[in-house]
């Protein structure tokens, strides 16, 4: 039986029961601060998808991402085959790859603007250089009579025609032929590869066509041709070529200092400083799944073809939105410690704090990201953060040694919010070691945490 002293009422439910009472609401309260943080979420998504809507409408007005395909000689040919006695006579392509292939390209990168976003963009110089051996048809136990010497067509794939600039030549032992647009080769599969953001691109959709020079059709199967292709090309994004050769090698310049090499082949060389960058590829047929010789309906080949692509994108250095999602990920991390460090000190020294004020502070540290994102679009990520930041500190500091009746507390109650900022920042910046260096970082935390609530009863 508990007794009291004379004259002093007996602690009712909710005095008894008041710290487990503001322990429960400082829980339900972050739990509800989830809705608008998840909103929040959203809210980036909806601006980053913006942005890419506003990036593909100037992309599809200049010219989009550019694979460049061949050139390949498409080879028509008769086929006789027998059905109930009769012989039927069939019209087949084959795809003849280049011997060897030399691709030399160089970019100038520049940014176009709409509004706030901007993407991109770059012009290229494209020479393509290589030789074709005819006498691998031979090997295709083709017989030269059954083949269309005159309507052998050179094609070479593009993704937008948009970004031609100037007419594309062929040159071949001194003449010059001019490309016409269009593939106009019966029966040719597209050839589908998926890029690493999830594009699907086509090899033979889109793209250039020239009559090529070749001597009489008795000599052909003996002869090696060879080519040269000059052509400037508008783009955005990237640039890839296809190993078509044999023997393929390439080498691409820009002026970008920040490149993405992207593909099934890495470059053997690359130096990349603050002028820009040179990377240089050498591709044999050994490394790659399908042969100089391809039949134009073929379709499993041609996506072989098509997923052996390589080249470099041009990405931006920092991606504002992915860094702000990873902020909002942690922001749950933000909200709960504040509450905590703000009921510690209530409950130490004794001074009651309105649960309104929890949620004007819960607001406050929502409307941090909002600020970051919305100043992150004009300044870049890391200025923005500095300045949500610190404005957000001062404001709950202010607040809070308002309401706590000492500057002091106030300043305490700052100080750990710079802490967790600069905490979440470097969490942010890292990849690798984000993981590592966050659960340590809790684990210190929780430590502190568990060391001052012995001071409470």
């Amino acid at each position: 039986m508990n007794h009291f002293p004379q004259g002093e009422e007996k602690p009712g439910l909710v005095e008894r029961y008041a710290t487990t009472i503001k322990l429960f609401f400082v829980a339900m309260l972050t739990l509800m601060l989830l809705i608008p943080l998840a909103m929040i979420q959203s809210l980036i998504g909806e601006r980053q998808n913006t942005r890419q809507e506003v990036v593909r409408e100037i992309t599809s007005k200049w010219g989009g991402e550019q694979t460049i395909t061949g050139p390949c000689l498409v080879i028509p040919y008769e086929e006789i085959r027998v059905e109930e006695k009769r012989e039927i006579v069939e019209r087949r392509n084959l795809l003849l790859l280049p011997e060897t292939l030399d691709a030399k390209i160089s970019t100038s990168v520049e940014e176009r603007r709409r509004g706030i976003y901007d993407a991109s963009v770059y012009r290229s110089n494209i020479l393509l250089t290589g030789e074709f051996d005819i006498s691998v048809i031979a090997r295709q136990n083709l017989n030269p009579s059954q083949v269309k010497w005159n309507d052998v067509r050179m094609i070479i794939g593009l993704s937008d025609l948009k970004g031609i600039q100037e007419q594309v030549s062929l040159e071949q032992d001194g003449e010059v032929t001019i490309f016409e647009p269009g593939i106009p080769v019966e029966n040719l599969e597209p050839g589908r590869g998926s890029a690493s953001d999830n594009m699907l691109y086509e090899l033979f959709s889109v793209g250039l066509n020239a009559k090529p020079a070749f001597p009489t059709p008795d000599s052909a199967l003996q002869e090696i041709y060879p080519f040269s292709v000059a052509m400037r090309l508008n783009g955005s994004r990237g640039i890839y070529v296809v190993p078509a050769g044999k023997t393929t090698t390439a080498s691409i310049q820009s002026d970008w200092t920040t490149p993405s090499f992207d593909g099934e082949f890495l470059p053997q060389t690359r130096e990349i400083s603050d002028k820009g960058f040179v990377a240089e590829w050498r591709v044999l047929d050994l490394n790659r799944s399908f042969g100089q010789v391809i039949r134009s309906d073929n379709s499993n080949t041609l996506n072989q073809m098509a997923a052996s692509r390589f080249g470099v994108r041009f990405i931006q250095a920092v991606d504002q939105y992915r860094q702000n999602m990873r902020s909002v990920k942690y922001g749950i991390l933000v909200l709960l410690l504040t509450f905590v460090a703000v009921l510690f000190i209530e409950l130490m020294r004794k001074r009651r704090i309105n649960p309104f004020q929890y949620l004007l502070v819960g607001l406050a540290l929502l409307l941090f990201y909002t600020l970051l994102l919305s100043m992150s679009e004009l300044l870049g990520f890391n200025l923005a953060y500095l300045i949500a930041a610190v404005m957000t500190t001062l404001l709950i500091s202010l607040h809070m040694g308002s309401i706590l009746g000492s500057q002091r507390q106030g300043v305490q109650i700052g100080v750990l919010l710079l802490f967790l900022y600069l905490f979440l920042f470097l969490l942010i910046q890292m990849e690798s070691y984000a993981l590592l260096a966050g659960s340590l970082g809790l684990f210190v935390i929780l430590a502190v945490i568990m060391y001052y609530s012995k001071q409470l009863r």
